[in-house]
């Protein structure tokens, strides 16, 4: 297993709901943070910079990208 370096979602803070891949995929289930999955072998800093965030808001929804 690779050693932990964001054990936490690295945009809300909040704990993952699941990981995978000997511990270098990371899923964040908190409503309205924008980053769905990151890797917790490497740095806060390294999983932001490398983030595509998505939109998972229903059909209709007001468009805002912030």
């Amino acid at each position: 297993m690779a050693e932990v370096l964001t054990p936490d979602c690295p945009l809300c803070g909040e704990p993952p709901m699941m990981v995978l891949g000997g511990g270098t995929q990371a899923f964040c289930a908190t409503d309205g943070c924008r980053m769905f999955t990151w890797n917790p072998a490497l740095s806060r800093s390294a999983n932001l910079q490398a983030a595509d965030f998505i939109d998972l808001s229903p059909l209709g929804g007001d468009g805002d990208d912030s």
